[in-house]
């Protein structure tokens, strides 16, 4: 119950924590709902821009930057097309003329050479080389509001012996929020002669021929971080007071380029697709594995000789084998209570009242007279139970003081070792995955890594991906605000130990393979890394790559835990399932027999290994059976870890749980040590163009396009 309790509790505060996260994320935020490019080509070769732009603002803001560029930067063309005879120094424009901002509040800006934060109705202009930054003074606060900018793209188009070209690049690859709805649309008035038009970018966008004067191209959702180009040819007698000439016949050569750009995406698709297949026969090759070197073959057992399986296997080896499993920490308790029926272990139990009624104090010692009734296992435990201890110990406070023993992770992890040290050993749980095939199998994850790396290249790595960025501002951030990234990194880890500690124990109550478990966990982390691709990167063909390493390190991990039996383990383990179900559910024991078994001690110890320890407690309540042992089952705090499964154990000698109490100790440490703070706030109110909780926004690799929405001074709050 008390288990049930804690998990509700920590769900509770995850689902509590995701929520405010949400709300601190939409409490200060902004989107672009839709955006419409209107490109209309001049005789000139000049291209007029009406471009509209809707922000969705949540929260106050100052205005907006937008960058405009007037040189190509188109990373499709440039990753496929490495020897053009047609020079990028084409593509860019002379410059930047703006005719006029307005926004649907009919509010007309007017420029200025200087703005100071909270102005309205002023925007300003500053050049670097090939972009025009403009920044528009528009306080805004919870507000949908559209910006529409008229500007002039001098000397853009191209006139060739043979034909004119526009190619531009509309939506550069640095926005740093979606555009939900793009439109583009292409207009040449004058034009009749037969229009040729390719659009790069994103898969889903949709490029379309509307007749010889008009081209569109949209895209439902332009990822932050991701770039559209329109390219179209026309009759060059469109922009016949153009002076810029490449005196070259340009339109084959265009062709045969679009051809191999459209030949390279059908082959990256062809070779994600090719990742993906590998993936499907790589998981079929696990499942191989499993069915050929972790499947028992069927051995039929007809009678149970119980004292022949306590005597062959102590609580613990049984319950390794019953479960195909290695060693849990109930195990621990389950010795001890086997130890208790061998009398190597005194057992003295003493009642008392308190304000919840009678209690019994059941305290053990140790009794050197029977020592040699123990296993090596057996020796360990009896070893490490009085350790430093007195002759005599209260049962439920040693089950506490063993788990938060310094050297408790240790201990547990040299028993496992002599655990499994005697199930290789009487042939139970060996590995079986051939060594040939293990080598294979890094082979296999070696050559994963490979293809993945040729994967990555072929489609083009791109250094400024939304989530590198992400990751930058992160670790600049956590170097200028260490202390609070310390105490809000508290949240997250002990969340992360506690949920794995919870899955681990779920897992293991329904199959003790280890083999499963790793798989399992090695998915789960996964599954986050995917989940956290998919949200901040539009490169989504880098969750194949991601899937497949997955499950090479799967293969990699788990071929040596792949254990199987011999035929003598085989019988003995449908015999200890027997036993299991005998002692769970009484399927070989008359009713009128029950209260008169004798072996209720043994059945205890065994089915603390099995799981079912609670149950058999319970049972064990309503009967009249030894008066010592009807004691032990009615102790509370001994009900508790056996309910448990002695979870106790994990939640103070693991070493992801030793490092969660050490982290919190630095942090009351950091606390206290910190004391109170004077003066100034390192968060201090305002903010400015250039910091003060902008955010950035569109471009290209070179910056070609960006946003920053600007806080408002505390003056300017409402």
């Amino acid at each position: 119950m008390k288990i049930i309790k804690k998990f509700f509790y920590t769900l509770l505060f995850v689902i509590v924590f995701l929520i405010l996260m949400q709300i601190s994320t939409q409490a200060r935020s902004y989107s672009i709902e839709e955006m419409n490019i209107q490109a209309t080509v001049l005789d000139n070769g000049d291209v007029n821009i009406k471009q509209s732009i809707t922000y969705d603002f949540n929260d106050v803001y100052n205005g907006i930057y937008i960058n405009i560029p007037y040189v190509i930067e188109d990373k499709e063309y440039d990753d496929v097309i490495e020897n053009s005879k047609i020079r990028d120094s084409l593509y860019t424009g002379s410059g930047i003329t703006i005719n006029s901002i307005t926004d649907s509040q009919d509010i007309k800006y007017e420029q200025a050479s200087y703005a100071s934060n909270g102005t309205s109705g002023k925007y300003t202009v500053s050049k670097e080389a090939g972009i025009e930054n403009i920044k528009v003074y528009s306080p805004s606060t919870n507000i949908t509001k559209t910006f529409i900018l008229d500007y002039d793209i001098t000397n853009l188009c191209v006139k060739h012996n043979d034909i004119g070209e526009l190619y531009y690049n509309c939506i550069g690859g640095e926005w740093d929020v979606d555009i939900n709805n793009l439109n583009i649309d292409v207009y040449l008035p004058n034009n009749k002669e037969e229009i040729y038009i390719w659009g790069h970018g994103p898969l889903n966008g949709v490029s379309k021929i509307i007749g010889n004067t008009h081209a569109n191209f949209s895209v439902d959702k332009v990822r932050k971080g991701q770039y559209v180009a329109a390219r179209v040819l026309f009759d060059k007698s469109n922009i016949e007071n153009s002076n810029k000439l490449s005196r070259i016949d340009a339109r084959d050569m265009i062709f045969s380029d679009e051809k191999v750009i459209a030949k390279n995406q059908d082959e990256k698709n062809k070779f994600t697709q090719r990742m993906i297949l590998f993936a499907i026969v790589l998981v079929i090759y696990w499942i191989i594995l499993l069915l050929t070197f972790e499947k028992e073959k069927k051995v039929e057992v007809y009678e149970l000789n119980e004292e022949e399986l306590f005597k062959k296997y102590n609580p613990m080896l049984a319950g390794c084998i019953q479960g195909n499993r290695e060693i849990l920490a109930r195990d621990i308790i389950a010795i001890i209570l086997n130890l208790i029926d061998k009398k190597c272990i005194n057992l003295e139990i003493t009642s008392f009242t308190d304000n919840k009624g009678e209690q019994y104090d059941c305290r053990i010692s140790p009794n050197n007279e029977n020592e040699e009734n123990m296993d090596e296992i057996e020796r360990f435990v009896y070893d490490w139970v009085f350790a430093n201890q007195s002759d005599r110990v209260e049962l439920g406070r040693r089950l506490e003081t063993l788990a938060k023993d310094q050297n408790a992770n240790t201990k547990f992890k040299h028993l496992d070792k002599l655990v499994k040290s005697k199930l290789n050993e009487i042939g139970a749980n060996q590995p079986k995955v051939p060594k040939i095939l293990r080598i294979l199998n890094v082979g296999l994850l070696i050559a994963v890594i490979v293809f993945v790396v040729k994967h990555i290249m072929f489609n083009g790595f791109d250094a400024n991906l939304p989530g590198l960025a992400i990751l930058q501002m992160i670790a600049v951030s956590s170097l200028r605000l260490w202390p609070l990234v310390i105490l809000l990194g508290f949240i997250p880890i002990s969340l992360i130990v506690t949920i794995r500690h919870r899955v681990n124990n779920i897992l293991q109550k329904i199959t003790g393979q280890k083999s499963v478990i790793t798989a399992i966990s090695i998915i789960l982390i996964f599954a986050v890394i995917i989940i956290l691709t998919a949200a901040f990167s539009p490169v989504k063909y880098i969750i194949v790559d991601e899937i497949l390493i997955c499950i090479a390190l799967v293969i990699v991990l788990t071929d040596n835990l792949m254990l199987q039996n011999n035929d003598e383990i085989l019988a003995d383990y449908k015999k200890l399932n027997l036993l299991k179900d005998k002692i769970e559910n009484y399927t070989l024991l008359d009713e009128k027999d029950i209260e008169h078994i004798e072996l209720w001690d043994k059945y205890l110890c065994y089915a603390v290994s099995f799981g079912i320890g609670e149950k058999i407690i319970k049972r064990l309540k309503g009967l009249y059976i030894d008066d010592d042992l009807m004691k032990l089952a009615e102790s509370n705090k001994f009900l508790d870890f056996v309910a448990s499964d002695y979870y106790w154990f994990y939640t103070y000698a693991s070493l992801d749980r030793r490092f969660v109490r050490s982290y919190r100790s630095f942090i009351s440490k950091l606390g206290s040590g910190s004391g109170g703070s004077s003066g100034g706030s390192s968060f201090g109110g305002g903010g400015g163009f250039s910091g003060g909780g902008g955010f950035s926004g569109g471009g290209g690799r070179r910056r070609r396009w960006r946003c920053f929405l600007i806080d408002l001074p505390p003056k300017y709050k409402r």
